[in-house]
Order: structure tokens, then sequence, then C-alpha cells
């Protein structure tokens, strides 16, 4: 069987109790702190282990997984940031430069701080935009000046970046390239395999139905471990090149809001 790997998709870290304050919009992205630990330390029974996702394309075998975050959340450093080094695991984070710095994200202090503990820092973009609506030479400027920024701020090279948003756009591979990234990881639902594009990396949303036992088994590289979440990804997708980026939009805030009031009753 060739060989497969999850690179897995988190954003930020919220307890239990502060979860009914997060709105809708956010929710998804929300996974308890426990519930993180225990996907670490369930993972720790692997072979596989955590690689940044900067080494991804030289991993060969397969036999890896990765950790990623995207937004550069405050709780990247005071939540996931003590319980990886309590495991002895490295992720990458991917953080909006612009924000750093802003209340409810990560400051450039602790970013040097993370750096220094083997954590990769890359980017999200210069400002977090729908990408999918720009021209290259805004393509350029979200993607080199934030690469720059981060660059100048930590003194460390920045070789992966992921998409903000979901959607992406044309020439982004060319333009990712002109800047010297190795790693672009998107949205999409899927296996690294060995061999495939580096700037097209699918990824695993690592959401708080997913459970620990389904988490081992996507890390494991487990058959049949992800049919069920790429069949209601590619429903998803059919909706989203009907309805267009605005339209998916207008459908999901009402349904989000109304699935997670309903969960709080």
């Amino acid at each position: 069987m060739r060989g497969r790997a999850a690179i897995f998709m988190f954003h930020d870290l919220v307890p239990v109790e502060r979860l009914p304050h997060v709105t809708a919009e956010h929710r998804r992205y929300a996974l308890p702190p426990d519930e993180f630990r225990a996907f670490l330390m369930a993972s720790r029974l692997s072979a596989r282990r955590a690689v940044p996702v900067g080494q991804v394309p030289g991993e060969l075998g397969g036999l890896f997984f990765s950790l990623t975050f995207d937004d550069g959340d405050a709780s990247n450093y005071t939540e996931a940031f003590p319980v990886l080094r309590e495991h002895g695991m490295r992720a990458t984070f991917f953080i909006v430069p612009t924000l750093v710095d802003t209340p409810g994200h990560v400051t450039w202090e602790q970013l040097r701080e993370m750096v220094s503990a083997g954590m990769e820092v890359g980017s999200h973009s210069l400002t977090h935009p729908f990408v999918d609506g720009l021209g290259p030479a805004e393509l350029r400027r979200e993607f080199g000046d934030s690469k720059t920024m981060i660059e100048d701020r930590l003194g460390a090279a920045v070789r992966s970046a992921s998409l903000p948003r979901g959607w992406g756009a044309p020439h982004m591979e060319t333009i990712l390239e002109e800047f010297g990234y190795r790693v672009f990881c998107t949205s999409r639902v899927g296996w690294w395999h060995p061999g495939d594009r580096p700037l097209s990396v699918p990824r695993v949303r690592a959401s708080a139905d997913l459970g620990v036992e389904r988490f081992v088994a996507i890390v494991e590289g487990a058959p049949r471990s992800l049919w069920g979440i790429q069949v209601v990804e590619a429903a998803k997708g059919l909706v989203k090149r009907c309805l267009g980026r605005r339209g998916w939009n207008w459908l999901r805030t009402p349904f989000l809001r109304l699935r997670y009031t309903t969960e709080a009753r």
C-alpha cells in the first residue's frame, strides 16, 4: 500500500466553560484543551512521529503526522504550546503577522520562545483575506510581505504557508514558488502521499466531534478512517461550487447559529 500521512489542522483551544461565549462562526474552530491533550496522549502510542509541516516533502516513507494551527490565536501559546512541550512534540503555527500583538492573538515574544523550543512558524497571509478575489500583485503582497515580516521579527526562515478562509486562488503555486515556500497547506481533506505536490497539501480538521479513536486511526493512516469526513466535505464542496462564496456564507451562518444554540440548551 502506498505510504500516506495526515496533516491535522487546529485553530483555537477554548476551555469548555467558555465555549457558550464563543460566536457561532468561531465555535466550529474551537477545541477544548482537554481534548487536545487527549489527542496527543493517544497519538504517543503510535510508532509515527509528529513533524513540522515544513519537513513533509522530505518524508519519503509516510510514517509521520503533522499538527498545524491556523490564525495565531492566543491559546496557541497559553494552551497548545505547553502540552506539545510536555509530550515532546513539534507543530507548525501559521500566523497573520499584522494580527500578532493584538488582543486575542500571540505576541512576537511568545513566538520567539516557541521557535526556540523547536516549533515552526509559517505564514497565514498578511491580512487574512479571502484570496479567491485577489490578483497576482495582491497575492504577492499577502504571502511575500508576510514572509519577510515574520522572518525579520523571528530571525528564522519561513518555508510554509496555509490558506486563509478556505477559498483558493489561481496562480497560487507559481507565486508561492517565487518566494521560496516549500509547503502550502490547503483546506482540502485528504492524505498526504510521498511525491504529492507540496504546494497543495490536504489537511484534516481536528474538531471536538472527531473523537480520540478516529484521531488515532487517522494518525495511523488506517484504511477508510477518512471516508466519512471526505464524503461530507465532497457534499459541501458541491454546494459551495453551486452557491459561490457569498451564497455559501449566507447559508452557513444561520445554520451554525442554530446548531450551537441548540447544543447549549
